[in-house]
Formats: structure tokens, sequence, C-alpha cells
């Protein structure tokens, strides 16, 4: 009998060079012992802090270094990857990243200063080089009947669908499942098409340190939810047999 598909989704886990990666230890235990068939990372899993045009000439700013950022990214995969292979040698799970805008901010790097061409890249980020399939910035992947984006661009002005009723609205715009990051929060909603499929709509949160606080999120920080989901029994058809939302503070607590 074949195994059942399932996806491990991780949203926007933001590798910052100023905060603790222990966090993608501890995941790399869970997927080790889950084991599921495909796991999507929804992008930004480089924050990439020294890239950033928020804060660029702000006191804030200082010390911030391009080669801090990619230390810190590939520091995060070596902990994740490196406790799949230690626990699970014989599991071969299939990866998907989905790009981010932070992962853009090196493409726009490059636009904004052409003598940078050759030199950086997102090759930079070693994401082939850990196992990961990459797909371009919002540019979809479709998986068993899910999609899965970093965010789903509405209408001709190709802002992010988001909002207080983000997984509704991702129903009803895209009429199929569609699962999101970038919000940072979660929402969850169902609906049923005309030719009776199921579908559903789900922000996914995000993986970010508990401790990640800049300028940017004081706001609004408190109300992301942190962990990743876990859809088991899919039937291909963009539907599940399970949903597992599984904390970052479940995570530390019995896995670190």
């Amino acid at each position: 009998m074949a195994q059942p598909i399932s996806h491990l989704i991780i949203p926007d886990p933001h590798a910052h060079p100023n905060y603790s990666n222990e966090r993608f230890k501890a995941l790399g235990r869970l997927i080790a012992e889950l084991q599921p068939t495909t796991i999507i990372c929804l992008g930004d899993f480089a924050d990439m802090p020294s890239l950033s045009s928020y804060d660029k000439g702000k006191k804030s700013f200082e010390g911030r270094r391009f080669k801090k950022d990619l230390e810190a990214v590939r520091d995060a995969q070596e902990k994740m990857f490196g406790q799949v292979a230690k626990r699970a040698p014989k599991y071969q799970p299939i990866w998907h990243m989905c790009l981010g805008n932070h992962e853009d901010r090196i493409l726009r790097a490059v636009n904004d200063n052409a003598e940078l061409e050759g030199t950086i890249g997102i090759e930079s980020l070693e994401y082939d080089k850990f196992g990961w399939t990459v797909h371009p910035f919002l540019e979809p992947l479709i998986l068993d009947g899910i999609g899965y984006q970093h965010y789903w661009a509405t209408g001709v002005s190709g802002r992010p669908i988001s909002g207080e009723n983000v997984a509704k609205a991702l129903c009803n715009k895209l009429h199929i499942s569609a699962v999101a990051g970038h919000s940072h929060v979660l929402d969850h909603a169902e609906r049923t098409r005309a030719d009776k499929q199921k579908i559903f709509g789900l922000s996914a949160g995000c993986y970010v340190s508990p401790d990640y606080v800049e300028g940017w999120n004081m706001a609004t920080a408190a109300m992301w939810w942190r962990g990743v989901i876990y859809l088991g029994d899919l039937d291909g058809r963009g539907y599940y047999d399970e949903m597992r939302q599984i904390t970052l503070r479940k995570i530390l607590r019995d896995f670190a």
C-alpha cells in the first residue's frame, strides 16, 4: 500500500542573525517524528535585515551585514536538516521552498545596484544545496490539488489577499484550496464548490522566534500565530482527512 500523502507547512521562519535558531533543531526533530511525504516552506525563511528598506539610515540599522544574514540562514538549515538526518537517516521527503518578499530583497538589491549582478543572488542562501526545490516569489506551487504561495495577489492591483478573514477571501477569490504565509496570522475557512469538491483557505501563521521584535512589528507581533501545520491523508484533489496546528510553544517544549 502506498504511503498516504501528507504535507508539513512551515510558515515564514525568518532566520535572523540577532535571534536564536534553536527552534530549527526542534523542528527537525518534529519532522523526523511525523515524517510527512512533503515539506513546504511558505518563504521568508531568510529575514535578510541588511537589505531592509524599512529602517535603512536609522540608528537601528547600524551593524547589519549581508554576510551575517547568510550565516543565520545557513545555520538554521544546518540545525533543521541535521536533526532530520540524525533521527531518521532513511527518511527522504520532498522539500519545496516558495520564496517570500524577504528573499526577494536580494533580487531587488541587484536590480537597484547593477554592479552586484553575479556576486549575490538567491543561490547565496544555499537552498538548493540543502535539498529544497525553489519556487520564485509569487509563482504558485500547486501540489496535490493545493496551491501554495507566500501570498496571493488580488485584482489588478497585485496587493496581497489579506484582512481579518483572509482564509475566506482565499476561497472566494481563488476557488481552489490555497495556503498563504506573509500575514503571520492563523486563519482557516472551508467551502464546497459547485462540483462538490471541498476546498479550504489557510493563512498559516509563522515560525518566527518568540523573541523576534523589530521596529516594524512592535504593534502587531502579539497577533501572530507561531507554529507549523500538518495536513494528513490528502485526497490529491485539494482536501485532507487530518489537519494539525502545532504551536511553536509545543514544539519547543516537546522537541527542544
